[in-house]
Formats: C-alpha cells, sequence, structure tokens
C-alpha cells in the first residue's frame, strides 16, 4: 500500500495523513500506479456529469475539481516550461526561468491557453464513466515512461530522485494493465493514448535538446498538454 499512498500524495492532494519514506523501493514502485491514479481522478471529475444537464456548468464544475484534486501542480510546471522554453535563452538560464517562482508573460498564457481549452472541450464533450479515467491514465502512463526513459536535465530535483531508482520495469507492468483496461472499455481510445505518446515524445525530445533532459516541470506540462489532447483527440471521434 505504501507506494499507492506515495502515488497519491505526489500526483494529487488528496488529504493522506500517512507518512511513507521516500526509500527507492516505494519510489520506484510508485510508478506503477500512476495510470490508475489517472483513473481515480478520472472517476472524481465523472461526479459533475451525473449531478449537473447544463454543459456549461458541468463543465466549469468539472475543470474546477480537476485543478482542486491537482492542486495546480501541472499547471505550475506547464507555466514554468513555458517561460523557460520560450525565452530564447541557453540552458542554464532556461534552467534558472524554469525554478523561479515568478510567472512569465508566457507562463500566463500558457495558463489562459491550457484551460480554456479543457472548459470549451469539456463542455462539447459527451462523457461516459470512463471517458475521463482513460484520457487521464493515459496521460500518466505516457509521462511515467518519460520519466523511466529520458534523462534528467538536473542533478537533483524529482526527475532524478525517481530515475535513479530504475523503475521501468513497474512502469511497464502498470503501463501493460492499463491499456488491457482502455482496450476492455472501448478501444477508440487508443487514438487518445497514441496521441499523448506522441506528444511526450515530441516535448521530450524538445526539452531534451534545450536543457538535455527532462524536468519535473516538463513531466507536469506533459500531463497537463497530454490530458488536454486526450479529451481533444476523443471529440474528434466519438
Amino acid at each position: 500500500m505504501k507506494p499507492l499512498i506515495l502515488a497519491l500524495q505526489f500526483l494529487t492532494r488528496l488529504y493522506i495523513p500517512i507518512a511513507i519514506d521516500f526509500s527507492p523501493e516505494n519510489l520506484r514502485k510508485s510508478l506503477f500506479f500512476f495510470p490508475w491514479v489517472g483513473i481515480l481522478i478520472g472517476l472524481v471529475l465523472y461526479l459533475p456529469v451525473l449531478i449537473l444537464e447544463d454543459p456549461s456548468l458541468r463543465a466549469l464544475a468539472t475543470l474546477l475539481i480537476w485543478i482542486f484534486l491537482t492542486g495546480g501542480l501541472h499547471l505550475d510546471g506547464l507555466s514554468d516550461m513555458a517561460d523557460g522554453f520560450l525565452s530564447g535563452k541557453e540552458k542554464d538560464k532556461i534552467l534558472e526561468i524554469m525554478k523561479d517562482s515568478r510567472v512569465g508573460a508566457f507562463g500566463v498564457i500558457s495558463l489562459i491557453l491550457i484551460i480554456l481549452s479543457k472548459y470549451i472541450l469539456l463542455s462539447e464533450t459527451e462523457a461516459k464513466i470512463y471517458t475521463y479515467p482513460l484520457i487521464l491514465g493515459g496521460a500518466r502512463f505516457a509521462n511515467a515512461l518519460a520519466i523511466g526513459l529520458a534523462p534528467s536535465a538536473r542533478k537533483d530535483g524529482m526527475g532524478r530522485m525517481f530515475q535513479e531508482t530504475r523503475p521501468l520495469p513497474y512502469i511497464m507492468a502498470g503501463g501493460l494493465l492499463f491499456l488491457v483496461f482502455m482496450i476492455s472499455m472501448d478501444k477508440r481510445f487508443l487514438f487518445c493514448f497514441l496521441a499523448q505518446m506522441t506528444l511526450v515524445l515530441y516535448t521530450s525530445l524538445v526539452s531534451y535538446k534545450k536543457i538535455g533532459g527532462l524536468t519535473g516541470d516538463v513531466y507536469g506540462a506533459n500531463a497537463e498538454l497530454g490530458e488536454a489532447l486526450g479529451l481533444f483527440v476523443w471529440r474528434l471521434i466519438q
């Protein structure tokens, strides 16, 4: 149970008053549960669909719950990555900008665009009980693969902490089970997942070119962009 609790503590702002040590074993195994935490969040996001009839109010409620559950953690990563990558600076300066707690113009623009995009897609999407869980789970599995495969751009930080545990076997095991679950629910979601994987691959390559690897901010950006892209693809094919 410790790895699952650790994954919940990393990826959500749910109050879990249990102290879990950051041992290599717990960190490594926690990545197995990343897509399943996405499924859990997605199930909670379905509640407004059951309660509200108006599409606009439903989309707004879903988005607010979404931000509340993740604590804006991934949004912060997206804004930091936008500020750094679009600054036109060299590697060291980009890393310095991304670590700065202040939000610049590119960061603000990225937040407006991602929140507006999600709101529009949520209001236009006909969701079933498994729609949000599969989209969020797919984004987190793609992100977990990036953690397991791509190098860290920093000598310390979250990415390095996870990578040093060599978590790839657990990532693949959790991901394969998730894919089986996805296919059993609706095979069309494979298109969403392939789009998410392509996006994460692209952002990882851009990040490697700019700063020599990935950071926690890039992981956060991957989650936000992957979720929005998953919603977009599902809207096209539903």
